[in-house]
């Protein structure tokens, strides 16, 4: 499934990719309840080993509206069915975790099953490595698993790349141990409330665009084969994202 393809549902759902011009556009309405929690399906999770694994934790109420979809509409299922057309032997792993408003008890059980399944995945597939993806709240739970990932393991961590981190607004995402803050690319909309300065709500939403898309699979795809990674930050204008430096 292409990023264009996905693109086309978020449109249908409330054209949260238009009015760019607009200094803070209306988020249409949609139907999603924001707060309310995921069905985690446990038919979801890839049974095996597989060369590549990318471990995705989705937003806040971020549903699975794509045909197939299993890893979130506007992030998630876009960057995993693009970058598995391009590299064989990669998949996507589904955080199992409810992403609801119940951001503490949800954000325990998504850092431990992060956790679990590198552990268990590196000791049951030797040769396999990973990438950790994270959107707004899904990027939380990513920051807070690796600070109990086993050091043994960063070398099978190849690349980590966040969207809408809300540890950029106050802390510079800097947050991640040394090893695998090498190893990262922030995706920060300009204006969005949740990783930039402001109040709005829509540049959060706007992730599915294929601009943004597209970096992160090259980046993920780079990382994977061993190439050298491009720039490790991604904050830009809405719809045209540029790289500058974390500082």
């Amino acid at each position: 499934m292409h990023a264009a393809n996905i693109l086309k549902v978020a449109l249908a759902l409330g054209q949260l990719v238009s009015a760019q011009d607009a200094e803070c556009p209306e988020v249409p309405e949609t139907g999603i309840e924001i707060g309310e929690p995921v069905p985690m399906n446990p038919g979801d999770i890839p049974p095996g080993c597989s060369d590549f694994e990318v471990l995705v934790a989705r937003g806040t109420s971020e549903p699975n509206f794509a045909d197939g979809g299993k890893f979130g509409v506007i992030v998630g299922d876009p960057v995993v069915s693009n970058l598995t057309e391009v590299l064989p032997g990669s998949r996507g792993y589904p955080v199992q975790y409810p992403a609801s408003s119940s951001v503490i008890i949800g954000g325990i059980r998504g850092r431990r099953d992060v956790v679990n399944r590198i552990v268990s995945q590196a000791e049951a597939c030797p040769g396999q490595t990973f990438a950790l993806v994270g959107y707004s709240q899904g990027a939380t739970i990513m920051h807070r698993a690796a600070d109990d990932i086993p050091e043994a393991l960063y070398d099978r961590i190849v690349a980590l790349a966040m969207f809408g981190d809300p540890y950029l607004r106050y802390s510079s995402g800097n947050d991640f141990p040394a090893p695998l803050q090498e190893k990262l690319l922030q995706n920060c909309a300009e204006g969005d409330a949740t990783c930039d300065q402001g109040s709005c709500v829509f540049w959060h939403l706007t992730y599915v665009r294929p601009a943004w898309i597209d970096r992160t699979v090259d980046f993920l795809a780079a990382a994977f084969q061993g190439n050298p990674l491009p720039p490790s930050t991604t904050i830009g204008l809405p719809g045209a994202p540029q790289a500058t430096a974390l500082p």
